[in-house]
């Protein structure tokens, strides 16, 4: 079985679990009294959230036992799990009651919307975009502008404006990259591959990297510079560069030095790439893997 067969027939089991109103019913008990904190935290906080059986067959309005039970049987040690006081939800039950709430159903979320934050390149104000839970911020007047589009739960919008916006997007971007440039998805702890793709290879496009779960459908696409503006080798050639550190300490900063990043193929077999940052006259040239390792870093 393949990965990707494997993911799908995992996905699969998951969603058949959750395929009944009893067994929502006995998931929404927890979740009624459910309060964010780590359930390891505190004694108190885990009792809080610690059912009988006869609270949760109660939770359902349910008197036949043996049906109760098969529905409880089929969600024990997936969503929640028997302790001597009585059950708890998992990890996996905490995480998809956030996901409801993170994407719960609202009316006041806007499609298109202005963001107080001026284009690092031509200076105009940028716009927002939300569409399909994918928030994207971008200039409508220019080209240069590398922008970013990312899924970003209702919730952050719901609770945000204005430039509040633009900056989480990024900041969510800046540490899921992160997470992912370590090889562990930041959306399922997945095993994430990288690549290198040769067509922005050009000495004139940005270059980027392409990160990818092995096991569900999370993927980015992020410039090779922001990708990795924090591998001490990189951070130095920047200082270097004289980049101040207010443009490279995120990679929301990182946009204002992007029009001036190119890369090439410098070896075939294996693949690396050369990727040259020009800033104040000044040049750096970051050689890479294809699986984005650095090899070098000097400059000019």
């Amino acid at each position: 079985m393949t990965t990707s067969e494997h993911g799908g027939a995992a996905s699969e089991e998951a969603f058949a679990l959750l395929g009944h109103k009893i067994r929502l019913d006995i998931l929404r008990a927890f979740f009624e009294r459910y309060s964010p904190v780590d359930p390891d935290s505190r004694s108190d906080v885990r009792e809080q959230r610690t059912l009988s059986y006869a609270e949760l067959m109660a939770a359902t309005d349910m008197e036949d036992s043996g049906k109760f039970n098969y529905h409880l049987d089929k969600l024990r040690g997936v969503y929640i799990e028997e302790i001597a006081e009585g059950y708890v939800p998992t990890a996996s039950a905490i995480a998809l009651y956030e996901a409801v709430i993170a994407n719960r159903p609202t009316e006041s979320i806007p499609t298109d919307f202005d963001i107080e934050e001026s284009c690092p390149n031509c200076g105009s104000r940028l716009r927002g975009k939300y569409e399909q839970e994918f928030l994207t911020v971008e200039c409508p007047a220019c080209d240069l502008f590398w922008g970013a589009t990312y899924r970003f739960p209702k919730n952050g919008l719901a609770v945000r404006e204005g430039e509040g916006i633009y900056k989480a997007l990024y900041d969510r971007m800046m540490h899921h990259v992160g997470l992912a440039r370590t090889g562990q998805c930041p959306s399922c702890a997945g095993i994430t591959s990288v690549t290198v793709p040769r067509e922005r290879l050009d000495e004139d496009s940005t270059p980027t990297a392409e990160l990818t779960c092995e096991t569900c459908s999370w993927f980015i696409t992020v410039d090779i510079v922001s990708a990795l503006q924090f591998e001490p080798q990189v951070t130095k050639a920047l200082i270097e560069l004289g980049v101040p550190l207010s443009k490279s300490s995120s990679m929301r900063a990182t946009e204002q030095v992007l029009p001036d990043v190119t890369g090439w193929v410098s070896s075939d077999d294996p693949l690396y790439a050369t990727i040259s940052i020009t800033y104040d006259d000044a040049v750096a040239e970051i050689t890479v893997s294809d699986e984005l390792k650095i090899c070098s870093a000097a400059v000019e």
